[in-house]
């Protein structure tokens, strides 16, 4: 834009702020078109540019704008923000110095001001903390191309006197609709002040500036300031800045350099002079003469930084012939930033006319050392480390304290001297002194102004880098930061400096222990060299801390106590506070032994009393101070909170000798079985590792007593490989079954024990042990009644006469103590699925009665317990509604017990054990069968109460093997050749036999009594009737045999035969019954003798039996018609 068009805008702009309505001519009749003017609002979001100003400016005239000023508002802010090109942001200013004239500084330019502001403003430190490394970065990329375009459209705003000061801006009821990651500016104060005249303010773009400038230590915003003064070097700086003026002065003299870098004032260019005065110009200079001093200094800081970096990276590739390449990127990233900060740097410099530092790369005395091997003092590092603890916990801490930075080796040595003012006074001594003429004493008083007003300026720059220095402390969390502080203000080392230092750390922030040794490691690093820093210090702490025990009664400065306490601490393990200072803490603190004092003295001897005690120096008046406090203690009446405090301090400094805990040695035997069981153990090595330990010396009682322990700790392998060591356990059963027993019994005692000591601790332990337990009946390992027993068990163990009752309370089983709920809900969770059927599923249904009584016994329950029950019942019994009463609990579980009473009555005792031995779920014939699977019914709740003959006999020869001794270990190839012969040998019998005639289906019949028979006291028989006669029909479907009642009419042939065999099979008993009570008569007449004489009947010998007296045997041969008497 023109300087002359800036001009003729400001002019106008300047009567719309004073009120002129006729600045902006508008057309008599506006147009209000909806359609119109949300366009109008849409292309100032996104078009502002130059072909389209002259449509902006005839809208503004034509449009009936006045009911959409807040959205025009923040539509001008987005589309400013989005310019780019030099021509649009003109056109930008002239569209808003023409909203300015037409709406006003009330509707428009207000509003305005506000999001502009809020644009330009620097984000929270807290909000940049929260994010991440790579977040911040992108949001501060994002922050400066936004400000960039910004803050130079806010200038030129300015120079047309749109925008004046912040005491202008008005916050818009829409600005929190805005989302921006700024923060917003606080214009609640000049906001009161809004109706005050201009020149109480600064200017927009000076208060930018200094909020942009002020606390930008690592010069982010440089760029900012870059385009800034190039843009704006002559309008308000007042200085022509021709970029290429420096290039084309060193093809040429001198002469055409020193012109071209000379800065052309206003008095050069009269007929174009710049906006500001030279009082408003000055301020800006000032402002960037301070940033760029700051910046002098990061530029020699970093340039340090980069001349070091390179020696070790040169050192580096010396020693072992290569660089990392991470540090050599690193190092090329600080060369890539150093370059830019030095260009604008440069640019700066030339637009203020001051001097770019020397960086030129100077090789230091430092390095002369560098190949030399350094020496270590052995007492330094071995102290503490002998026997007994040492006076540090471990090395970091010890390098905490004692590795200190060597400021010499990191400073130029001038600064860390404290100047001398007299200092050539001091070297006149002795000398006649000479008078000075007129004419030197006229330079020596120019020379000392010019001293006093660069020593001003220079002390501004110094208070602004301290005030920054010190802003850094609270945010401290590591050594290598404290080191860093402490270099950067050896460069700002004064006397003031070192006061407002003293004064910063004196003031910890409140609830800041950490600050405390990073505190202290700073201190004792500049006290080296600046011995009044520690003084200063430690005066100050000794002043507060008799300040503090001559207020004894002051309660709330308790928190006040132990900062000032642990601070002092802490600078005695640092070697700052003398030894006379500590003791008298600890004497004045002993002299009057109250609670307050006790805290403060353990908490010196906790935090300092091992380095007091430890060190040569201190030891023995610690040790002095160690037994008096121990006499004290025990001659004084102490509380057991106090008593425990002194008790804990001293133990911490001077703990009591105590034997080395001594590591269980065990054999190589035993560490192989435990890793193999404890660390080996999963589902593709189980059966590798069942082998290993049958190849173990089992007829070692060591080796059993290592497996044994093994076994019967569930508890010390991973929860979810205990159905692995269960697995295993079952395959030792064929081989070891005493083993394994013995391994069932260990295990069933363990949880009574647990129930016996119901002890917290043991928790896990008890949750591993029936886990186990549960894991040995999925694999056959007990039978159920084992399984219920135990849950019985964990419900009313300890109870009085075995009942949990609500009303009393067993000590071994508390009302709020819920983890016998988890013991039974764990076993059910893992075998409870397998109890769906047959009797079993009739003692689960009795049982879950019972444990839904045994939960209403208990107090309510937690959330957790809550839900584990409710999981283990959905589980189990899905359609099963719980309870949540006592009473309903109760009734429910009486009329179980009463319905099972009944059941029992009606049933004979000795149908009831033949029943109870024929249907168990775990009979003999499945020992050496697969485990249960969980998707399949237990085999004993699918067999039928009676079986075929061939079964049984089956079932018999199994009952009949009885482990004598030891099975011998069989060579596998001969068993494999064993198997491949038989399998050979039965596939020829097989082919042999494939074409002869199948025998007739002869098997006796079953008998199935039903509850109304058996309680009948007639034998089974077909019930005749006058014209039907019963009878029981075999079926077989599938693998199960069936039988059902049918009816036969009488005179049917195959009812009249039954009738005739039966008649038959009548006279045939009765025959042999007669003839059975002749022979007894017989007996009786002859005698003994007679005896002998008889012949021998093989019929009356009683049966010898070679099947045994098995269970088996004796139901071998069922009941038959014939059998009864039905006489």
């Amino acid at each position: 834009m023109e300087r002359q068009r800036k001009r003729e805008l400001r002019d106008l702009n300047s009567r719309a702020w004073a009120g002129d309505t006729d600045v902006f001519p508008i057309q008599a009749s506006l147009d209000s078109n909806l359609k119109k003017n949300t366009a109008f609002i849409k292309r100032l979001r996104t078009s502002i540019n130059q072909p389209g100003l002259n449509t902006f400016i005839q809208e503004t005239r034509s449009l009936s704008l006045r009911k959409y000023v807040s959205e025009i508002v923040s539509a001008c802010y987005e589309g400013l923000c989005k310019l780019k090109a030099p021509a649009d942001i003109a056109a930008g200013v002239e569209i808003v110095s023409a909203l300015h004239q037409r709406f006003g500084p009330a509707e428009f330019t207000g509003n305005l001001h506000w999001f502009i502001g809020r644009g330009l403003s620097t984000p929270e430190r807290s909000h940049l903390k929260a994010l991440t490394q790579d977040v911040r970065e992108r949001e501060e990329k994002e922050r400066l191309t936004r400000q960039r375009i910004l803050l130079r459209v806010a200038t030129e705003l300015w120079l047309v006197d749109v925008l004046r000061t912040f005491g202008d801006a008005t916050r818009p009821e829409e600005a929190g609709k805005v989302k921006d990651g700024s923060k917003l500016v606080d214009l609640s104060a000049k906001a009161k002040v809004a109706a005050a005249r201009v020149d109480n303010f600064e200017p927009f773009p000076l208060e930018v500036l200094k909020d942009l400038l002020g606390h930008d230590r690592e010069h982010v915003n440089l760029p900012l300031v870059v385009i800034f003064v190039k843009t704006f070097a002559w309008d308000i700086l007042g200085v022509k800045y021709a970029s290429e003026g420096r290039k084309a002065a060193e093809d040429t003299s001198v002469d055409v350099q020193n012109k071209a870098e000379e800065p052309t004032t206003d008095e050069e260019s009269p007929n174009d002079p710049p906006f500001t005065n030279p009082e408003l110009r000055q301020l800006f200079k000032n402002v960037l003469l301070r940033y760029f001093e700051d910046a002098k200094t990061h530029l020699v800081r970093d340039q340090k930084q980069l001349v070091t970096q390179s020696r070790r990276n040169a050192e580096a590739y010396v020693r072992s012939g290569e660089v990392f390449e991470d540090r050599q990127a690193n190092y090329e990233r600080q060369v890539k930033a150093q370059e830019r900060l030095m260009a604008n740097a440069q640019v700066l410099a030339d637009v203020l006319g001051a001097e770019m530092p020397d960086l030129k790369e100077k090789d230091t005395s430092a390095s002369i050392g560098d190949g030399t091997i350094g020496i270590v003092k052995a007492g330094d590092y071995l102290r503490g480390q002998g026997e007994g603890p040492g006076i540090w916990e471990d090395e970091d801490e010890r390098r905490f304290y004692e590795n200190l930075v060597e400021l010499k080796d990191r400073v130029p040595g001038i600064l860390l001297e404290e100047t001398k003012k007299k200092k050539a006074d001091d070297d006149q001594v002795g000398k006649k002194a000479v008078k000075p003429t007129g004419e030197e004493v006229e330079k020596q008083a120019e020379a000392k102004e010019a001293d006093e007003l660069s020593t001003a300026i220079q002390n501004k720059s110094v208070g602004a880098q301290v005030n920054a220095l010190l802003a850094r402390l609270p945010e401290l969390t590591s050594k290598e930061a404290v080191d860093e502080v402490a270099i950067d203000f050896c460069f700002l080392n004064s006397k003031a400096s070192r006061n407002r230092l003293i004064k910063a750390v004196e003031e910890v922030p409140k609830g800041r222990s950490d600050l405390l040794p990073l505190y202290s490691r700073l201190v004792a690093t500049l006290g080296k060299h600046m011995p009044d820093i520690s003084q200063g210090l430690v005066s100050y702490l000794d002043d507060e801390f008799r300040s503090l025990q001559r207020r004894k009664t002051k309660d709330f400065l308790g928190q006040v106590r132990t900062q000032n306490i642990r601070y002092l601490a802490e600078l005695t393990k640092f070697g700052v506070v003398p030894e006379h200072v500590i003791f008298h803490c600890l004497k004045v603190s002993l002299d009057d032994f109250s609670r307050m004092n006790i805290e403060i003295i353990s908490n010196l001897l906790e935090n300092c009393g091992r380095y007091l005690l430890r060190n040569p120096e201190t030891s023995p008046r610690m040790a002095s101070f160690l037994e008096t406090l121990q006499r004290k203690k025990s001659a004084q009446h102490l509380g057991q909170q106090e008593r425990m405090l002194v008790e804990n301090a001293i133990y911490y400094v001077n703990p009591p000798e105590r034997g080395a805990i001594e590591q269980k040695e065990r054999t190589p035997i035993d560490m192989f079985v435990r890793k193999m069981i404890y660390v080996d153990l999963n589902r593709r090595s189980m059966e590798k590792i069942c082998k290993q330990i049958r190849k173990l010396h089992w007829e070692e009682p060591e080796v059993v007593n290592i497996l044994q322990k093994i076994f019967t700790k569930p508890h010390k392998i991973k929860y979810i490989n205990i159905h692995l060591l269960a697995a295993s356990l079952e395959c030792l059963k064929r081989h070891h079954q005493d083993f394994v027993c013995t391994i069932i019994d260990d295990i069933l005692e363990l949880i009574t024990f647990g129930l016996e000591l119901n002890d917290f601790k043991y928790n896990q332990r008890r949750i591993a042990e029936v886990k186990y337990l549960a894991e040995l009946y999925v694999y056959k390992l007990i039978d159920s009644p084992i399984v219920f027993d135990t849950l019985y068990r964990i419900c009313t163990y300890g109870h009085e006469n075995g009942v949990p009752k609500p009303a009393t309370t067993c000590p071994l089983d508390l009302p709020d103590d819920y983890f016998r709920i988890r013991l039974v809900c764990t076993i059910l969770e893992t075998c409870g699925e397998f109890y769906n059927k047959g009797t079993s599923k009739k003692k689960l249904d009795f049982f879950l009665t019972f444990f839904q009584y045994y939960i209403q016994t208990k107090e309510p329950l937690p959330m957790d317990i809550d839900f584990l029950v409710q999981d283990t019942f959905l589980g189990l019994r899905p359609q099963w509604k719980l309870l949540n009463t006592f009473e309903e609990a109760n009734k429910a579980f009486a009329d179980a017990v009463k319905q099972n009473y009944q059941a029992q009555a009606l049933e004979k005792s000795h149908e009831a054990h033949e029943t109870e031995d024929s249907a168990s779920d775990d009979g003999a014939d499945d020992e050496d069968g697969p485990p249960r699977e969980r998707t399949e019914q237990s085999s004993g709740e699918e067999t039928e109460d009676v079986e075929d003959e061939a079964q049984d006999a089956h079932s018999s020869e199994d009952e009949q093997i009885v482990v004598t001794r030891q099975e011998n270990e069989r060579d596998p190839e001969a068993d494999a050749d064993f198997d491949r012969e038989l399998a050979k040998l039965m596939a020829d019998s097989l082919d042999s036999r494939k074409f002869e005639r199948k025998p007739m289906f002869d098997v006796p019949l079953p008998m199935r009594r039903s509850q109304k028979e058996s309680s009948s006291e007639e034998p089974q028989a077909p019930a005749e009737a006058p014209n039907f006669i019963k009878f029981s029909l075999l079926s077989k479907r599938g693998n199960k045999q069936q039988t059902r009642q049918i009816d036969l009419p009488a005179d049917s042939t195959f009812a009249v035969a039954m009738r005739t065999q039966q008649q038959a099979e009548k006279e045939e008993q009765q025959r042999i019954k007669n003839l059975v009570l002749n022979y007894d008569l017989r007996d009786e007449n002859e005698g003994p003798d007679g005896l002998e004489k008889l012949p021998q009947n093989p019929y009356t010998q009683p049966r010898l039996d070679k099947a045994g007296n098995t269970r088996s045997n004796q139901r071998a041969r069922k009941l038959q018609l014939s059998d009864v008497d039905w006489t």
